[in-house]
């Protein structure tokens, strides 16, 4: 199977296991929760945790049902983060604008996405999934706290990198730890797991914020420099690249170096030095 292929199977298995828990969405006034998980359809998250629980892994023990599961929970915190700083940016401007929800179905959906989560998650039979848990529960905790702290205020340059590093690169710190939770990794390796979620999540939003057209949710920060927000994620992806490194001495790490460094050849590199 090539790496290729690989992926476009992979996210064809956490696109039909996202349908399934938001078949239920599709009614009432939890539409915003389909909207919002379909908005950002690469399942970069669900495919960058699948990948690294693939790393280590026996092939034997590659079961769908281990992982797959932990996979659609990354995606569906991913959608409820989203909705949650559309709230936020709409509450802070106090005026409508292209992210306008109205905002009780937008709650009532961010709830379902966020129990959701913690639903499919705890699908999993295996002997790490208290750490999963863990885990999961301090993704949500950092990117709540990094949303309700960041849209007060106008951010400078600094805080627009720290902001992004504690939401999307949170985000794939936690699905790349949780992968290979699942899959019995080391204590020696975990926080090497973690490096590269971290710099995956960061240069992969970085690439979403400047390439969208002002779409993405963090176009809020679009009024920084842009230059210096590129060298950041440059910096954590060659953090994950020595973290690969690392691993690579252990386990195989071919296939997730291949994604991984997908996102530093893409826009990261846009603006010269």
């Amino acid at each position: 199977m090539t790496y290729e292929r690989s992926l476009t199977e992979l996210r064809a298995e956490i696109d039909s296991h996202l349908e399934s828990v938001l078949k239920p969405a599709d009614k009432d006034r939890l539409t915003a929760a389909r909207e919002t998980v379909d908005e950002y359809d690469d399942r970069k998250y669900g495919q960058l945790l699948m990948l690294s629980f693939e790393s280590i892994a026996t092939p034997a023990s590659r079961d769908p049902g281990t992982v797959l599961p932990a996979a659609t929970a990354v995606e569906l915190l991913r959608g409820y983060c989203r909705l949650r700083s559309e709230l936020l940016i709409q509450f802070d401007n106090g005026i409508a604008h292209s992210l306008t929800r109205d905002p009780m179905p937008a709650l009532l959906s961010g709830d379902y996405l966020y129990t959701s989560a913690y639903s499919a998650l705890s699908e999993i039979n295996n002997a790490h999934l208290g750490a999963c848990f863990e885990t999961l529960t301090a993704v949500q905790e950092s990117v709540i706290g990094a949303l309700s702290t960041n849209y007060s205020s106008t951010p400078t340059a600094p805080d627009c990198r720290s902001f992004i590093d504690d939401t999307a690169g949170v985000l794939g710190e936690g699905a790349a730890v949780i992968g290979a939770t699942l899959a019995g990794v080391d204590s020696t390796h975990r926080q090497h797991f973690a490096t590269v979620g971290r710099g995956f999540g960061t240069g992969h939003q970085i690439q979403l914020t400047f390439g969208s057209g002002g779409g993405d949710v963090l176009s809020v920060f679009q009024g920084s420099e842009e230059r210096e927000l590129r060298q950041h994620a440059e910096k954590r992806l060659d953090e994950a690249e020595k973290s690969l490194c690392h691993l690579s001495s252990a386990y195989d790490t071919s296939f997730l170096r291949t994604f991984v460094e997908g996102t530093g050849s893409g826009s990261v590199h846009g603006v010269s030095d």
